[in-house]
């Protein structure tokens, strides 16, 4: 199915119907703070899969998942994930490699938020991004990853800029695009590596 941005694959305490499997489209999960808003946790691509708290038991969500890049998905119910038949041991294994990759990034992300400048925390980001992406195109506004990085517009703008001088980013309306993936992975922090060692990417 297709997924078009903005759309609200999640919301917190709702049931949860159905489970997602990302192939073009770019998923972000939110936690709510206790004064209101969200902060992203972490990013859900064709690396992934969405609903993993129904699998785990919990058929009810604790934040939302928003999509960020629109694409398409595959989608099944609940039910066909969680019947027990000939090939559910590959299934649990699957469903738990997500879960340890998943939080690795959740781990990792929380650590970054608090030790790197936002121009490293912006280069992770985007290199996160455009490795569950298909292609070097990602359908976002700058002013949408404030959410995102949770660092004010002035700040993302100003880093942005000091990329694009650099020529490893065109930034466009609605669009980012990745020119040189080389200069972005020596601005982002030691982070991106540590995750693509542990993904044996």
């Amino acid at each position: 199915m297709n997924l078009p941005a903005g759309h609200e694959v999640h919301a917190p305490g709702t049931a949860t119907a159905h489970v997602y499997f990302p192939t073009t489209a770019l998923v972000a999960l939110m936690q709510p703070m206790p004064g209101g808003g969200d902060v992203s946790v972490a990013l859900v691509g064709n690396d992934g899969m969405l609903g993993l708290a129904a699998f785990m038991g919990d058929f009810f969500e604790s934040g939302r998942a928003v999509v960020l890049h629109p694409g398409a998905a595959w989608t099944l119910p609940v039910s066909a994930l969680t019947a027990h038949g000939p090939d559910s041991v590959r299934v649990t294994q699957a469903v738990l490699g997500y879960l340890q990759a998943l939080t690795d990034q959740m781990s990792q992300t929380a650590l970054c938020q608090r030790t790197h400048s936002v121009e490293q925390r912006l280069c992770r980001w985007l290199l996160m991004a455009f490795n569950r992406l298909p292609d070097d195109a990602l359908a976002i506004d700058l002013s949408d990853l404030t959410a995102q990085l949770d660092a004010p517009l002035d700040a993302l703008a100003g880093a942005a800029e000091q990329l694009v001088r650099l020529g490893a980013l065109a930034c466009e309306p609605g669009r980012l695009r990745l020119l040189d993936r080389a200069v972005l992975q020596a601005q982002a922090c030691d982070c991106h590596a540590l995750s693509q060692s542990k993904r044996g990417m």
